[in-house]
């Protein structure tokens, strides 16, 4: 009886193996059938491709003389080759081969006109750009730097130490002393510079997810400030432009006069999916510092460019100024008021009274309490 159960039970075993593995073979059969059995592109090719290594036809340029790698301190207009690759990996081969080889678009079209590549190549480099769509790109490598050089001056310091006390190698003691000298003012410089700096950002240039220039809106096409940023006028915050009103010009320009379609797409993208353009924040102070914008800009009438620099000449924004409290305290003591004719002031009857008798020609901001602590911090 027991002999009988165990073969039994024996059996169960032996047919639910052999059902499990039939499964996982018709499961490979399926997932072989949905890849496909065709050859796979070589991306280290098409990596060549992309960096002109292969000829790509007689004077073109090569793809990352355009779609480039890393940001830099200039506008690129053109899709950074991470944006191109997603795109690209979206398409099959005939789209891909069309978008390159017969492209619509003005910008496109004087680029990719000398571009002769095979369906072999277009295969291979599609294969690339493909896999950098997956990967992404690895960060930038770092170069040397101040921190390099600390540490060089605290290696060379506490040789000159060791030196000085216990090998006594070098039998001149002045170098050891000019070492150790020269070595902690630099470091107690970096030090200090760095501490002052600590939370300030002053050039900061980060990319943004659209490539917006405020020299083509701001400074080319004359549109003003409070046009895209109108809180600034009644609010703390000055405000972002919702994709909606962009769409009041970009209704009608679809074509950017640097760009092309590329960027304004990503705009209509937003506007027609409802989704938020995720900007980069670039004037950021402290959350114990409260500034209003509605007072400098309409009470105050102080124009943009005096704190965020000549934006109308910037395509990337920058931080201009290092936002520090020294910085605002010594606008505050030299900026005059516009005193007269302003209801926000009326209340300052002694200083109406002194600049009625020339007791005063003018009136700082510091005058009526910009500078007190209370103002910024309360």
């Amino acid at each position: 009886m027991v002999e009988t159960l165990s073969r039994s039970h024996g059996k169960k075993i032996l047919n639910f193996f052999a059902l499990f593995f039939m499964l996982q073979f018709f499961a490979g059969i399926a997932t072989m059938h949905a890849k496909g059995n065709g050859p796979e592109p070589d991306v280290k090719v098409g990596e060549r491709l992309f960096y002109g290594l292969i000829p790509t036809g007689d004077g073109s340029n090569s793809c990352v003389s355009c779609h480039t790698m890393y940001s830099a301190d200039t506008m690129n207009w053109n899709p950074s080759a991470v944006e191109m690759a997603k795109v690209a990996a979206e398409m099959d081969l005939a789209t891909f081969k069309e978008h390159l080889l017969t492209p619509s678009g003005a910008m496109r079209e004087k680029v990719h006109v000398k571009y002769q590549l095979d369906d072999e190549q277009l295969f291979h480099l599609q294969g690339y750009l493909k896999q950098l769509a997956d990967t992404g790109i690895e960060d930038e490598p770092l170069s040397i730097n101040k921190l390099l050089i600390f540490l060089l001056f605290g290696g060379l310091m506490t040789f000159a130490l060791v030196d000085l006390f216990f090998t006594k190698k070098i039998p001149y003691k002045a170098i050891h002393v000019l070492i150790i000298i020269f070595g902690l003012a630099f470091q107690l410089k970096i030090v200090a510079h760095e501490t002052i700096d600590l939370g300030r950002s002053e050039g900061y240039m980060p990319d943004q997810p659209i490539k917006f220039s405020h020299k083509v809106h701001a400074g080319d096409n004359k549109i003003d400030c409070l046009y895209c940023h109108s809180n600034a006028d009644e609010g703390k915050s000055a405000g972002l432009p919702s994709a909606g009103l962009c769409m009041n010009c970009h209704q009608v320009v679809r074509n950017g006069s640097h760009s092309g379609q590329f960027e304004i797409a990503k705009v209509v993208d937003a506007y027609e999916n409802n989704k938020d353009i995720e900007w980069v924040r670039i004037h950021n102070l402290p959350d114990h510092v409260f500034f209003s914008h509605a007072q400098h800009v309409n009470v105050g009438k102080r124009e943009c460019q005096e704190c965020h620099g000549a934006v109308e000449e910037m395509h990337i924004l920058k931080q201009e100024h290092d936002l520090s409290m020294g910085w605002c305290l010594d606008c505050h003591k030299e900026t005059n008021v516009n005193f007269k004719g302003n209801d926000y002031y009326k209340t300052f009857e002694a200083l109406h009274k002194d600049l009625a008798e020339g007791v005063r020609d003018s009136i700082q901001a510091a005058d009526i309490g910009a500078n007190d602590c209370m103002k910024c911090h309360h």
